[in-house]
């Protein structure tokens, strides 16, 4: 099959998740792949440069999977900032056809909102083309923005009128349901993790050194993107006491996003930042290392709508380390974890430390977590078995045609 994947991202730059790991097995797997992103870069306006305002045309081999090839196109920028949002949401709309039609594209699979996702809708409804959309967070809350009613219009529009929507958990399958798209038409998908390199290692002890960790430290862990919402700056409100009380406890946050100058600034205002490290995102091929560097691994998300249906990667990551997890409650979480007590569940606050520092005293207790969180990952199958019944979802969809 010819697929196109849309998205309103930076395929090259962003950390890698799913949009990346999907491409990538189809392609593997023999079909077509293309992927239109969105060039999430600064416009220099003293040293502008031609490149940033024509289409680029790229074959893209392997930033998850060996062996790959995705053809990434990335529309050229013309203004900056916000302004080029909205003149892109019109831009776009030449590539897409001429994407569509000269590469004969059978199906799309649609990540993106505002930017490009109502846009591909109608377009692909014009040259009869089938769109599948991938829901894997709330588009209108993801981040603050003045125009969240209008992303909120988009989303509205595109769960209503595509031909099938794919969700990676329960909880967006209500959400989605609830701004009116059909029930007949969602489907649960779980990611998959490719668990021979997401499984437990030692403690690279070169990697710790570089970190000022040695063997007695216990690290806890957060790796991702530093929303507003990930709740960081309560948790260190809250776990400075036991960063105070023991010397050789070290928090590890690995990530970057809108929140990091706040996090940082909690942690000069508390005084901890001997015991605090802070670094941005890893390349992919160190990621393992640095997970496994944890002797637990922490989600502070605050729960809302939008963290409720997240399916945070870091959690799935850190499980099939065996790295013992702690989480607030989320509701697509505790769907994806069911019954397994493969994840310690605490509302942010006391309890949530005390669940944090009984792991770090109770290695027996780590020890079960670990082997559970393994499990867990294990029973959801890999990507292999993901691309086989991903492929068959989008013939069943090209047969509704």
């Amino acid at each position: 099959m010819n697929f196109l994947f849309i998205h309103e991202v930076n395929w090259r730059d962003k950390v890698t998740f799913e949009i990346h790991d999907i491409p990538e097995l189809l392609s593997i797997a023999g079909h077509s792949v293309i992927f239109i992103d969105y060039p999430e870069v600064l416009v220099d306006k003293k040293s502008s440069n031609s490149r940033f305002f024509r289409t680029t045309f790229s074959r893209i081999q392997s930033r998850t999977h060996y062996g790959s090839t995705v053809e990434v196109r990335t529309p050229g920028r013309i203004l900056p900032g916000v302004a080029d949002r909205l003149v892109a949401s019109l831009t776009f709309v030449p590539l897409l056809i001429k994407t569509i039609r000269s590469k004969k594209i059978d199906l799309i699979v649609l990540y993106g909102v505002p930017t490009n996702g109502w846009q591909t809708v109608l377009v692909a409804k014009l040259l009869r083309v089938p769109v599948i959309f991938r829901a894997i967070d709330v588009s209108h809350l993801l981040r603050g923005s003045f125009f969240k009613n209008l992303i909120r219009t988009a989303e509205r529009f595109i769960y209503r009128n595509v031909a099938h929507i794919s969700v990676h958990n329960a909880a967006l399958v209500e959400y989605c349901a609830s701004f009116g798209a059909d029930s007949n038409i969602i489907s649960i998908d779980y990611p998959r993790l490719d668990t021979e390199r997401f499984a437990r290692f030692a403690r690279d002890q070169d990697l710790a050194s570089n970190y000022g960790i040695n063997p007695k430290h216990k690290v806890v862990f957060y790796r991702g993107t530093l929303y507003r919402y990930c709740g960081l700056e309560q948790f260190l409100e809250l776990f400075a006491e036991t960063l105070r009380n023991d010397e050789n406890i070290f928090f590890l946050i690995i990530g970057s996003g809108e929140a990091k100058k706040d996090i940082a600034e909690t942690i000069d205002r508390l005084g901890v930042q001997s015991q605090v490290i802070m670094r941005p995102f890893v390349d992919y091929s160190e990621l393992v290392k640095h997970i496994c560097l944890a002797d637990v691994s922490v989600n502070t998300f605050v729960p809302s709508l939008v963290t409720d249906c997240a399916l945070p990667g870091r959690v799935l990551q850190s499980l099939a380390c065996g790295i013992p997890v702690v989480s607030t409650p989320l509701k697509g979480l505790i769907g994806y974890t069911g019954d397994s007590k493969s994840v310690v569940y605490a509302p942010l606050g006391v309890e949530f430390i005390q669940a944090v520092n009984d792991l770090l005293l109770n290695k027996p207790k780590r020890d079960q977590l670990s082997v559970a969180g393994r499990e867990l990952v294990a029973s959801k199958g890999n990507w292999q078995e993901f691309t086989t019944e991903f492929v068959e979802l989008c013939q069943s969809v090209l047969a509704r045609k």
